[in-house]
C-alpha cells in the first residue's frame, strides 16, 4: 500500500528530512512568490483592503505555517492554498481598479499594471524553461525513431537510470514489443558492461562497454542579453543515449553522435 508507506515514513517515523530539508521560511520566501508572482503581494494586501478575506486567508496561512515546521518541504504540500490566495489577490485588484481615478489609487493601479507585465514575462520564462526541462522524454522518443533495429531479432532492452526517470520519462513514453524497459537502481557504472542491455539512457557521457549514440539538451540557466527578449535560455547536454558495442546492428545505424 504505497500511500500508507509514505504516510508511515513521513508522519509516524518522521524521516521525510532524508529527502532534503529547507529553512522554515521557504514556503513564504520561495515557493509562494514563484507560484503566485504578482498575486502574492496582492493576496497579502487583500487582508488590509477587505476584512472579509481574513476568514479565508488566515486559516490558509496558518496551514502553511504548520507545514513550515516540517524540515522537508515541497510546493505540492501546500498547493491547495493557492486558490484562496488568488481569491484575495483578485479582491485587491478589484479594489484598486474601482478606485483608480483617485490620485493615490491611480498610482497603485499603474504599479499593478506594471506588475502584471512582469508577471506575464516571468510566466513566459517559466514556461520556456519547463518546456526544455524534460530531456529524457525527448531522448527516448528519438531512440524509438532511430533505434528500432529492423534487422535484429528479440527484445530491445533499454535501461533508464534514476536521473532519466526523473526528467521526462513516464510509462506513456514506452512503446510495445520488441521494446523492453528496466529502471533497476543502484547499478554501478562499471557493471553495465556485464548486463544485457541494448541501450542505456544515462546522465553519464561515457560508460565502458557502450558507445555514446546521441545526447539530449536540457534547461540549465537563464542568461541576460540585448535583444527583443532580455534573456535567453542556456541549454546543455543532460541525458546521453548509449548503445552496446557488442551489438553489430547498432554499429550499422547512422547515429547523430555525441
Amino acid at each position: 500500500w504505497p500511500e500508507f508507506e509514505v504516510l508511515w515514513f513521513n508522519s509516524v517515523l518522521n524521516r521525510s528530512s532524508e529527502w532534503g530539508v529547507s529553512p522554515f521560511h521557504w514556503y513564504f520566501t520561495s515557493a509562494l512568490p514563484r507560484s503566485l508572482l504578482v498575486a502574492y503581494p496582492l493576496s497579502m494586501a487583500g487582508l488590509l483592503l477587505d476584512r472579509r478575506t481574513s476568514a479565508y486567508v488566515l486559516p490558509v496561512l496558518s496551514f502553511v505555517i504548520l507545514y513550515s515546521k516540517l524540515p522537508h518541504k515541497e510546493l505540492r504540500f501546500i498547493i491547495s492554498s493557492l486558490p484562496v490566495l488568488n481569491l484575495s489577490a483578485a479582491i485587491s485588484a478589484s479594489r484598486i481598479y474601482n478606485n483608480r481615478k483617485k490620485s493615490f489609487w491611480g498610482l497603485l493601479y499603474i504599479a499593478m499594471l506594471g506588475l502584471f507585465l512582469i508577471s506575464l514575462g516571468c510566466t513566459i520564462l517559466f514556461f520556456m524553461a519547463s518546456y526544455n526541462n524534460y530531456p529524457s522524454g525527448y531522448a527516448l522518443r528519438k531512440l524509438h525513431q532511430l533505434g528500432g533495429l529492423k534487422n535484429g531479432t528479440g527484445d530491445i532492452w533499454v535501461h533508464i537510470d534514476t536521473f532519466s526517470a526523473m526528467n521526462g520519462i513516464t510509462r506513456f513514453c514506452e512503446s510495445d514489443f520488441p521494446w523492453r524497459y528496466s529502471k533497476e537502481e543502484d547499478i554501478a557504472i562499471e557493471a553495465y558492461r556485464h548486463r544485457n542491455f541494448t541501450y542505456l539512457l544515462n546522465e553519464h557521457s561515457y560508460i565502458n562497454g557502450y558507445q555514446c549514440l546521441f545526447f539530449e539538451d536540457g534547461f540549465s540557466r537563464v542568461r541576460l542579453h540585448k535583444g527583443i527578449l532580455p534573456f535567453v535560455l542556456v541549454k546543455e547536454p543532460k541525458v546521453y543515449v548509449h548503445g552496446s558495442v557488442s551489438n553489430s546492428v547498432i554499429s550499422s545505424v547512422k547515429w547523430p553522435g555525441c
